[in-house]
């Protein structure tokens, strides 16, 4: 049958237990979804869309044909690509095999943002059980089987399950550490480079260029860098665990994977107007250009993030922002994921300047936030090495920090 029902929970603000929201019908085969509000659901007063871009509160149902029928929400909340391969090998069938209701019921209480997917009103509260710091080494372990391929123990599978619910293609996993959770990324089995590390280092290279980051941690354990992020849609209280709505750039957009043509920053800053302070568009221009300075190519709206809590919504934390590797001799120009102004995705600095007024900044202050990055991120083989990066991958890495020794005029 293609036709398969889920109810939707949702946490609304600071309470730890969700509260069915409404029912979510999905046909794979047609790829049509339309969610209905629950009638008792829309008569609470604290009632909160579920999607605040795609499904405002109305009693109506809306069907919704993008992205094989998922809302921006639903999509975000489920697994992606890392989550999917844990999900389907303790199934022990291929990911091909399960649906995308399959995935959402899958997910478990560490899934991001503010919703919950069950296959009754009447479904327990999930079980928050993710893995413990300490047992890092072993999560890594079978991280590396499942990554490869191979079969692990059904019990081992089960401890990276409990902490598996997030986007992405790297290994990773949300585990407990210090009265919050952390999401862990782990070495990838085709790393050449030391990504956990580089990517911590990026961060701590961001926020010294005034972008808002999540506190971050690099630790060793079994001998590898794990880099520890924490997350920014949590927050312990007495009663329990206490979320925060999230949506990406790309639902925030109301975007189909097939539409690349329609990815750009400008549009995202439009649409924020109406819905976010200045500042946050300020910070979406300084998250821009930082990408071209540092070569990160995997911008795509997913890597862009909102959270909002009640009627707030602002940009989320910075994540994901990790330099492309480039080699000498292949040419310095290359394109991000989304375009950046009147020269569609080309990355220069000419280029990013060309739409400042859409983020609301007039071109000298625009020029200016420009000249201040170029100043911090010139000094980025300083920073990389004070975070542990040695010389031979500074030097692989060089190529991809060319724009830093631009100049730049208004």
């Amino acid at each position: 049958m293609a036709e398969k029902k889920v109810v939707v929970f949702i946490y609304l603000p600071e309470e730890t237990v969700a509260v069915p929201a409404g029912i979510f019908t999905h046909d794979s085969d047609a790829g049509i979804g339309s969610f209905a509000y629950g009638r008792k659901y829309l008569a609470r007063k604290n009632a909160l869309p579920v999607d605040p871009i795609a499904l405002p509160l109305a009693e109506t149902p809306r069907e919704v044909t993008t992205n094989g029928g998922l809302y921006g929400a639903f999509r975000d909340a489920s697994p992606d690509y890392w989550g999917r391969l844990v999900i389907a090998a303790d199934a022990k069938l291929p990911p091909e095999a399960l649906s995308e209701i399959d995935f959402l019921l899958a997910g478990n209480a560490t899934r991001v943002g503010n919703l919950d997917f069950r296959s009754s009103p009447e479904a327990p509260e999930p079980e928050l059980v993710p893995p413990h710091f300490n047992q890092l080494d072993r999560i890594i372990q079978v991280a590396g089987k499942i990554e490869a391929g191979e079969e692990t123990e059904h019990h081992l599978v089960q401890l990276l399950r409990q902490g598996t619910s997030m986007g992405g293609a790297r290994p990773k996993c949300t585990v407990e550490w210090e009265e919050a959770l952390w999401i862990a990324k782990f070495p990838a089995k085709d790393d050449t480079l030391n990504i956990p590390r580089i990517e911590y280092a990026n961060l701590k290279l961001a926020q010294q260029c005034g972008i808002q980051i999540p506190e971050v941690h690099l630790i060793q354990t079994g001998g590898k860098d794990v880099f520890l992020t924490r997350r920014f849609d949590r927050e312990k209280s007495e009663s329990g665990w206490k979320r925060k709505g999230f949506i990406s750039a790309f639902s925030f957009m109301q975007w189909d994977e097939r539409d690349q043509l329609k990815w750009e920053y400008s549009a995202i800053a439009d649409n924020m107007r109406r819905h976010m302070a200045p500042i946050h568009i300020h910070e979406l221009f300084r998250r821009m250009v930082f990408n071209i300075l540092v070569r990160n190519t995997d911008d795509h709206p997913r890597n862009h993030g909102m959270l909002f809590n009640g009627d707030i919504m602002s940009l989320s934390p910075a994540y994901d922002i990790v330099p492309s590797f480039t080699r000498l001799g292949i040419g310095s120009s290359f394109r991000l994921a989304m375009s950046v102004g009147g020269q569609g995705r080309e990355a220069n600095l000419e280029n990013a300047l060309s739409h400042s007024s859409r983020f609301g900044l007039p071109t000298e202050a625009a020029t200016e936030i420009v000249k201040h990055l170029i100043t911090v991120t010139r000094n980025w083989r300083e920073i990389y090495r004070r975070f542990g990066i040695d010389d031979r991958e500074l030097d692989l890495l060089a190529p991809s920090f060319a724009f830093c020794n631009q100049s730049v005029h208004p």
